[in-house]
């Protein structure tokens, strides 16, 4: 899964979002990511008990979420972020 790009590559592309990923892990990221022991304890937990699922974005939140998206990275939050070049 293309964590780095979560909001663009995930969430605009599929129309899902992640809800109820473990609030002291936010923002959403790769699970190899995540320093202690407990806190990836804690997002297993919430994947096994659904508690953290996937959802389908209705029409009206994609483009509410894709809208506040663009003002964040006007502003200046990095949520698109830029690809590696390859040579």
């Amino acid at each position: 899964m293309n964590y780095n790009n979560y909001e663009c590559s995930i969430v605009e592309h599929y129309g899902i979002t992640l809800v109820g990923w473990p609030s002291d892990l936010l923002p959403i990221r790769n699970p190899s990511t995540i320093g202690r022991w407990e806190q990836v304890q804690s997002l297993l937990d919430a994947l096994e008990s659904h508690a953290c699922h996937w959802e389908q974005l209705s029409e009206e939140e994609l483009v509410a979420r894709i809208a506040s998206n663009q003002a964040r990275q006007a502003n200046g939050e990095c949520v698109y972020k830029p690809r590696k070049k390859h040579t």
